[in-house]
This record gives C-alpha cells, structure tokens and sequence, in this order.
C-alpha cells in the first residue's frame, strides 16, 4: 500500500520527510543563487548543507499543527488521532529547529506572524503576498445579479456552509467556483441538488474568476482561519465588496465596513442577516479598487527586497560568530 503524506504527520512520518531531504543532492540550481527562498519547512533542513543566505516565507505557521490541529484531527479516525497528539509536541519542536536555520523569516499576515511568535518563539517581518492588479480589474458596466465564492474545494473551506446559508435566501442566487484537489471526495454538486438559487461550477479558469468577480454583488469567503486569502483582494480589485467569516487574515485585508462585512458566530444566522440587509450600491469600486491597489506586485518586489538585503548581512555575521 502506498503512503499517502497528508498533515498532519505522525512522529515517523515527519522523521522520514526529514531524513529523505538529507539524503537528497542539493538541486544544483540552488547552488548558483545568491540568496535562496523557502516556502515549505522540511526544504529549510538543506540549510545545514547549504551556506547561502536564506529567508524562510511563512505562509502558514506550521497551520495543520498549530492553531487548526484540534479542528483538524476531529476529521482523522481514533487510533491516528491518538497518535497524532502523542506526537504534536514532538512536531513543534523540529519546527522550531528549522525555523532556526534561517537568516530571516517573512510572514504572510499579522495573523501568521503571532501564531509564529507565540507557538515558536521567533519574529518575523510581515510582507503581504502579490494580487495581479492587471488581472483583476473592475468591468464598466456590472451586471451585480449574484454573489460568488471561488476556493479550492475541500472542508477547511466550509463550502457547506455557503450552501447552507443561501438555502434560505431563494431570492438570491450564489455561483461557487473550485475544483476539489485530487483524491478528495468533497461532493459539492450533490449538496447543491433542489438548490435552484445555488449553481456549483467547478473548476474554471482565471478569465472566468474574474468575469465572475467583475460582476457579483459581493464575493463570500468562509474558510476556517485563512492565513492571509488572496481571494478577498482579487475581489476589492475587480471593485467588488466581500462578505466573510471573521476569521485569521480575513481581519487584515477586509479591515473597515467601507471594504465588506465580516460575519461573526453563529455563521448562518448572520451571514443570512448580512445578505438580506446588503446593498452593493453603498460600496465605492473606486475606493475597493484603491485598496487592492496596496497588494500590488511593485509593492511586493520592493518590500522582498529589503528583506533579501537583510538576509545577506544577517547571514554575514552569522559567518563570524
């Protein structure tokens, strides 16, 4: 049978993600950088071969471990679950190890940032990720006949939350978008049947996000504590408000009423609430697309290349030590 890696990882599963890295060459392309980024925290452990000057991007804060471990494994069946929190100590130590490795850590929101320095110990600069400005832009004359939610499909998302809430709401239509990763069996068609006002759409590409986008009365986000969630920018950057779960980076991005409306608990309810009061024509695309306009990708290269700079004189004196 073969091994399927899905984190949260036990004790030795962990072990041999590590101890494969090890065992692999370093990838000659890296060798020819002047400064090396990383992404995935197993990858940092090339760092105890490699002298380069390096930044560790934290997208996450180690999420499947940290601040949605408890939601996570109530989803694993008994005898892992056990095991997996026997082992959850172990896990957050070995990422302590590795976050140590690098010469600067650069976290994708504030939300991010905390978890890192409350669960590990260690600061970090924020610099929010890119949204392709270009791409996502408003349309001159938007049609504002639906809302739209668009996510890769699989239940941190709570797609069935979306559809329950617009089960109710006969007289307004939702359109969701995304296509379920491979091997997840997340039926959303089937929970959409006899929902007249709710169309699932599937996987579709970006021209069709951002027609979509263009011309929704708002765009509904409901993931479990999203790290960042570029989502909600696209939108503000076709001009389009967003309606949301009170949640992680969601506060950061969607943070005036003049931007959307972040829904608190219980979540049906008011986001029912939220939409039955909801008028688009009180929301200024000038002013959602002057947001957006601060995650631009200049923005991004300028900030990345401070912390680059810094990378390089960080790991210099680490030389001398």
């Amino acid at each position: 049978m073969d091994m399927v890696w899905i984190e949260p990882f036990t004790k030795d599963e962990w072990d041999a993600q590590v101890k494969i890295r090890r065992m692999l060459d370093i990838p000659e392309e890296l060798l020819k950088l002047d400064v090396v980024i990383f992404h995935c925290p197993h990858d940092l452990i090339i760092l105890e071969r490699l002298n380069k000057p390096s930044i560790f991007y934290n997208h996450r804060s180690a999420r499947p471990y940290t601040f949605m471990f408890d939601e996570i494994i109530k989803h694993i069946e008994p005898m892992r679950r056990m095991v997996l929190i026997k082992d959850d100590p172990y896990i957050i130590e070995q990422h302590k190890y590795l976050y140590s490795l690098a010469d600067v850590i650069v976290s994708n929101s504030k939300f991010t940032q905390r978890i890192m320095k409350k669960v590990f110990g260690f600061d970090s600069f924020v610099c929010y990720p890119p949204v392709d400005t270009k791409k996502f832009k408003p349309a001159k004359n938007p049609a504002r006949d639906f809302y739209f939610s668009v996510q890769r499909i699989n239940w941190q998302k709570r797609v069935d939350l979306q559809i329950e809430i617009f089960k109710k709401l006969k007289n307004e239509k939702l359109i969701i978008a995304g296509g379920p990763p491979e091997g997840y069996d997340y039926n959303v068609k089937r929970l959409c049947e006899d929902l007249p006002n709710v169309e699932y759409v599937g996987g579709i590409s970006d021209r069709k996000v951002v027609r979509y986008m263009q011309n929704a009365k708002a765009v509904i986000q409901t993931c479990y504590y999203e790290d960042f969630g570029l989502v909600p920018v696209e939108a503000l950057a076709c001009g389009t408000p967003v309606i949301l779960v009170d949640e992680g980076g969601f506060k950061e991005t969607i943070h005036n009423k003049k931007l959307g409306i972040r829904v608190k608990r219980p979540y049906v309810q008011n986001f029912r609430k939220a939409i039955k009061k909801f008028d688009v024509d009180k929301f200024n695309p000038k002013l959602l697309r002057k947001e957006a306009e601060k995650y631009s990708e200049e923005r991004f290269k300028k900030e990345m290349k401070y912390y680059i700079k810094l990378a390089v004189e960080r790991h210099a004196k680490r030389l001398q030590r």
